[in-house]
């Protein structure tokens, strides 16, 4: 019983040993330079064209916040949550669309000569806030409110400094129902303000 008792005891110190060796959590502000478009119905714009293009793309920016527990050294499981903007060079004026986006996602870092360097996935959920205008040729009933994002990233982390990231987004289901899907190309920003500034290492 006794040898039970020490083994267990030294199980759980290892573990917890192990736990804080790994600990490496952080959380902070991010930031998105965007080039965002919409994958459409030609109808909706040009009635003279059928099929499904994509639009042109147009520059604009996500902004938000983000925290990151990486549980290995080359591993982490986190989640975004931010404002973006979304617009095309098909939509009229200032047309646009407004949403509040919520983003788990993974990044892993494959490599063992290069640390730093780490690839995730992401699919959330995305709240509209805003939607263009898109006249009779959209039935109120097709537009959707929510919708579910995907990302797909390649990010260099410098450890207690700032993370830069280059991705893609689009979305599962379209955010008009068989007729417009919007999507994105990014370059990102995370700063890990607990590290930074609170110095949490």
């Amino acid at each position: 019983m006794i040898k039970k008792l020490i083994l267990i005891l030294v199980v759980l110190f290892s573990i917890d040993g192990y736990c804080q060796r790994y600990r490496d959590f952080e959380y902070g502000p991010m930031l998105n330079y965007e080039h965002t478009s919409l994958y459409l119905d030609n109808g909706i714009f040009k009635s003279e064209k059928e099929g499904i293009s994509n639009s042109g793309f147009e520059p604009n920016f996500a902004a938000g916040l983000y925290g990151i527990y990486y549980f290995r050294p080359r591993m982490g499981m986190g989640a975004e949550l931010y404002y973006q903007r979304t617009s095309a060079s098909d939509l009229k004026g200032s047309d646009h669309y407004n949403s509040l986006t919520f983003m788990p996602y993974v990044n892993f870092d494959p490599f063992r000569q290069v640390s730093g360097v780490y690839f995730g996935f992401g699919a959330g959920v995305a709240f509209i806030q805003e939607a263009p205008d898109y006249g009779s040729k959209v039935l109120e009933k097709d537009i959707r409110v929510v919708t579910i994002p995907v990302k797909v990233t390649t990010s260099y982390r410098i450890r207690n400094q700032v993370t830069f990231e280059l991705g893609a987004q689009a979305e599962v289901f379209e955010v008009v129902r068989n007729q417009v899907r919007r999507n994105a190309l990014f370059f990102g920003m995370k700063i890990p303000f607990n590290r930074v500034f609170i110095n949490y290492r």
